[in-house]
């Protein structure tokens, strides 16, 4: 719950920000820090592998730049129908996308970020899934 106390003590600082900056103010997901999130790779619509991002210990961002790690993870059929649909809700459909998603606070499968211009797509976990990559483009010419 909302510390009211708090909330007033960062009213002043509040509404300095909004009228000097756009933001976005979201409820905080606990599944972050306490399950991870999972990034889908997926080329040509089609799920190749996925890595489990976990928070180091006292920290919500999941990004190594703040200590975060990767490994390895096998999603379920059902994890992977998510991902494949997320992606295949942007048209044209994109050769690849990075579909990050979490278990949001009502334990719901939620689609955190898609990242269609990414350099990181850990084919050191999947090797094979470049050879994916490498047609999915090829496909485009």
């Amino acid at each position: 719950h909302i510390n009211m106390v708090t909330v007033d003590e960062y009213k002043e600082i509040y509404s300095d920000l909004v009228r000097k900056e756009t933001m976005l103010i979201q409820p905080f997901q606990k599944n972050v820090v306490d399950k991870g999130e999972v990034a889908y790779m997926i080329f040509d619509g089609k799920y190749t592998h996925a890595v489990l991002k976990t928070a180091k210990q006292g920290e919500f961002r999941v990004q190594d730049d703040f200590g975060g790690t990767v490994k390895e993870y096998t999603p379920s059929p059902e994890e992977i129908r998510f991902a494949e649909h997320a992606a295949k809700q942007c048209t044209p459909l994109p050769v690849y996308a990075r579909v990050d998603v979490i278990t949001d606070n009502e334990e719901k499968l939620a689609v955190t970020e898609m990242e269609l211009i990414e350099p990181e797509l850990w084919f050191r976990f999947h090797p094979e899934a470049a050879d994916r990559f490498a047609n999915a483009i090829f496909k485009t010419f």
